[in-house]
Protein backbone atom coordinates (compact mmCIF):
# COMPACT_ATOMS: atom_id res chain seq x y z
CA UNK A 1 0.00 0.00 0.00
CA UNK A 2 1.34 3.44 -0.95
CA UNK A 3 1.93 5.50 1.90
CA UNK A 4 0.44 8.90 1.70
CA UNK A 5 2.12 12.67 3.08
CA UNK A 6 0.66 15.90 3.34
CA UNK A 7 2.81 18.57 3.70
CA UNK A 8 1.67 22.20 4.43
CA UNK A 9 1.43 25.32 5.38
CA UNK A 10 -0.04 25.52 9.23
CA UNK A 11 -2.74 24.42 9.32
CA UNK A 12 -3.98 23.19 6.30
CA UNK A 13 -2.24 19.32 6.11
CA UNK A 14 -3.84 18.93 9.70
CA UNK A 15 -7.62 20.73 8.23
CA UNK A 16 -7.27 18.01 5.32
CA UNK A 17 -6.95 15.38 7.12
CA UNK A 18 -9.86 16.45 9.53
CA UNK A 19 -11.84 16.78 5.98
CA UNK A 20 -10.76 13.27 5.12
CA UNK A 21 -11.68 11.53 8.41
CA UNK A 22 -15.29 13.30 8.02
CA UNK A 23 -15.90 12.65 4.23
CA UNK A 24 -14.30 8.34 4.59
CA UNK A 25 -16.06 8.21 8.19
CA UNK A 26 -12.90 6.74 9.73
CA UNK A 27 -9.48 7.53 10.12
CA UNK A 28 -7.87 8.26 6.78
CA UNK A 29 -4.05 6.69 7.50
CA UNK A 30 -2.09 9.24 6.23
CA UNK A 31 0.77 11.11 7.38
CA UNK A 32 0.65 15.03 8.23
CA UNK A 33 3.39 17.57 8.64
CA UNK A 34 1.91 21.27 9.23
CA UNK A 35 4.98 23.49 8.30
CA UNK A 36 5.32 26.54 10.26
CA UNK A 37 6.74 30.01 9.38
CA UNK A 38 9.97 29.15 10.92
CA UNK A 39 10.52 25.89 9.41
CA UNK A 40 13.74 25.46 6.66
CA UNK A 41 14.37 22.73 4.27
CA UNK A 42 17.60 22.31 5.62
CA UNK A 43 16.50 20.82 8.89
CA UNK A 44 13.26 19.76 8.14
CA UNK A 45 13.77 17.60 5.08
CA UNK A 46 15.93 14.96 6.65
CA UNK A 47 13.30 14.63 9.02
CA UNK A 48 10.60 14.25 6.73
CA UNK A 49 13.00 12.27 4.51
CA UNK A 50 13.07 9.53 7.96
CA UNK A 51 9.48 9.50 7.73
CA UNK A 52 9.26 8.92 4.17
CA UNK A 53 11.52 6.03 5.16
CA UNK A 54 9.53 4.88 8.04
CA UNK A 55 6.62 4.45 6.36
CA UNK A 56 7.32 2.87 3.59
CA UNK A 57 5.83 -0.37 3.23
CA UNK A 58 7.73 -1.11 -0.16
CA UNK A 59 5.42 0.44 -2.59
CA UNK A 60 6.38 3.95 -1.95
CA UNK A 61 5.11 7.36 -1.41
CA UNK A 62 3.61 9.95 -2.47
CA UNK A 63 3.34 13.46 -0.86
CA UNK A 64 0.99 15.92 -1.45
CA UNK A 65 1.98 19.95 -1.15
CA UNK A 66 -0.45 23.05 -1.47
CA UNK A 67 1.95 25.75 -3.09
CA UNK A 68 4.32 24.67 -5.88
CA UNK A 69 7.65 26.71 -4.89
CA UNK A 70 6.56 27.15 -1.34
CA UNK A 71 8.40 25.98 1.74
CA UNK A 72 6.52 22.98 2.36
CA UNK A 73 6.88 21.91 -1.50
CA UNK A 74 10.71 22.74 -1.14
CA UNK A 75 11.05 20.68 1.69
CA UNK A 76 8.93 17.69 0.74
CA UNK A 77 11.05 17.86 -2.78
CA UNK A 78 14.00 17.74 -0.85
CA UNK A 79 12.66 15.15 1.55
CA UNK A 80 11.81 13.29 -1.55
CA UNK A 81 14.96 13.41 -2.75
CA UNK A 82 16.76 12.11 0.27
CA UNK A 83 14.46 9.35 0.25
CA UNK A 84 15.02 8.38 -3.60
CA UNK A 85 18.63 7.75 -3.03
CA UNK A 86 17.76 5.64 -0.44
CA UNK A 87 15.64 3.29 -2.92
CA UNK A 88 11.83 4.17 -1.96
CA UNK A 89 9.76 5.59 -4.49
CA UNK A 90 8.88 9.02 -4.05
CA UNK A 91 6.18 11.52 -6.33
CA UNK A 92 5.77 14.66 -4.98
CA UNK A 93 2.16 16.39 -6.15
CA UNK A 94 1.40 20.35 -5.77
CA UNK A 95 -1.92 22.19 -5.48
CA UNK A 96 -3.68 19.55 -2.88
CA UNK A 97 -7.07 19.89 -2.55
CA UNK A 98 -9.57 17.53 -0.38
CA UNK A 99 -10.67 15.83 -4.00
CA UNK A 100 -6.95 14.96 -4.44
CA UNK A 101 -6.37 13.25 -1.43
CA UNK A 102 -9.45 11.72 -1.38
CA UNK A 103 -8.88 10.04 -4.78
CA UNK A 104 -5.27 9.04 -3.64
CA UNK A 105 -6.37 7.51 -0.05
CA UNK A 106 -9.52 5.17 -2.16
CA UNK A 107 -6.71 3.79 -4.92
CA UNK A 108 -3.76 3.44 -2.80
CA UNK A 109 -3.80 0.22 -3.17
CA UNK A 110 -2.75 0.44 -6.78
CA UNK A 111 0.78 0.98 -8.14
CA UNK A 112 2.29 4.63 -7.29
CA UNK A 113 2.12 6.07 -10.81
CA UNK A 114 -1.71 5.36 -10.95
CA UNK A 115 -2.61 6.49 -7.41
CA UNK A 116 -0.61 9.72 -8.39
CA UNK A 117 -2.58 10.35 -11.59
CA UNK A 118 -5.90 9.41 -9.71
CA UNK A 119 -4.84 12.22 -6.99
CA UNK A 120 -4.41 14.44 -10.28
CA UNK A 121 -6.97 13.66 -11.99
CA UNK A 122 -8.90 13.84 -8.96
CA UNK A 123 -7.62 17.74 -8.23
CA UNK A 124 -8.56 18.63 -11.15
CA UNK A 125 -11.66 17.19 -12.12
CA UNK A 126 -12.60 19.66 -8.51
CA UNK A 127 -12.28 22.61 -9.57
CA UNK A 128 -14.96 23.69 -11.59
CA UNK A 129 -17.85 26.59 -11.79
CA UNK A 130 -20.78 25.38 -9.64
CA UNK A 131 -23.24 27.98 -9.60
Amino acid sequence: MIAIFVVAHVPLASALESCARHVLGTEPDIHVFDIHPIDCASESSPRLAAAFLAANQGEGVLVLTDLPGATPSNIAVAASTIAREQGVACRVLGGVNPSMLLKAITYRSAALDIVMDKALHGATQAVLRVD
